[in-house]
């Protein structure tokens, strides 16, 4: 639907429209609430779809926006959001002929009694290559934690880990780092991830070894953000369910870096393809 505002209310994040000579009023969730509704107001044009189901406010029963695709002020004219563009953005982004570093971490996990608790890499793994391309370099291994000797139950329960053979595989902080920063120096790659946490778990543990960070957070792309702005998403959806849904072929997930490295890659791909 596209249309002029007629008029807003802000205490309800709801807007009006004047349509077949009615005036029609569409709620907006706190999520899309909070991000867009300081660009609404009388005489913006906005493009946007609807949820299937109305919303009751008090007495009356709203539409509910599912999401926009352009908010532009006419007067003076200012393209606030568009949805097409940002679509075309990512896809230009994302064809670039440069390399790609998929990568992924474990950390330790806390105790069940552990206050106060700060996460370490103790698995790392990638695959390096360009998009849609055969990989140049792939690797994953256990790093050896700074703070602790020894893993918390909960840790080994959910990697799967046995703490002997990790201690005995584990390579010192230094030998990653070392590593990644001649990845980065040699192929000067972006880093692509699922979701926040390897890019906070990465910078934390540059601060706990005392390390010059190698990457800045303008180096990564949050796979998953992409998805969530490119297909309108309203939850997080898991690494494994969108690899599912390109390939349609269960994965089964077994928390380990390399793995789920290589999984974010295919995804990335499939992607790619459909964008």
């Amino acid at each position: 639907m596209r249309k002029i505002i007629h008029s807003i209310d802000t205490k309800q994040s709801i807007f009006y429209i004047i349509l077949e000579g009615r005036k029609i009023g569409f709620y907006l969730s706190n999520r899309l609430s909070k991000i867009f509704f300081l660009y609404l107001d009388q005489g913006v044009l906005v493009d946007f779809e609807i949820q299937p189901k109305m919303k009751k406010l008090g007495k009356m029963y709203y539409y509910q926006v599912a999401h926009f695709n352009q908010i532009i002020r006419l007067n003076p004219y200012h393209v606030h959001y568009d949805l097409y563009a940002l679509r075309q953005e990512m896809k230009d982004v994302l064809s670039q002929n440069r390399y790609y570093l998929f990568i992924d971490f474990e950390m330790t996990m806390p105790g069940y009694h552990d206050q106060p608790f700060h996460p370490e890499i103790i698995q790392v793994g990638y695959v390096l290559s360009k998009a849609k391309q055969n990989a140049v370099l792939q690797d994953g291994y256990y790093i050896l934690p700074k703070e602790n000797r020894t893993l918390s139950k909960r840790t080994k329960r959910f990697l799967n880990l046995d703490e002997e053979v990790f201690f005995s595989q584990a390579l010192p902080y230094d030998v990653f780092y070392e590593r990644l920063k001649a990845v980065m120096d040699t192929y000067h790659p972006k880093l692509i991830v699922w979701g926040k946490n390897d890019l906070t778990a990465l910078n934390d543990s540059f601060t706990l070894h005392g390390k010059p960070k190698i990457t800045s957070d303008h180096d990564f792309i949050d796979l998953l953000k992409l998805h969530k702005d490119y297909f309108n998403l309203k939850d997080d959806l898991g690494l494994f369910k969108a690899y599912q849904t390109y390939y349609d072929i269960a994965f089964d997930q077994a928390h380990d870096a390399e793995d789920d490295a290589f999984v974010t890659k295919l995804v990335f791909d499939a992607f790619l393809s459909y964008i």
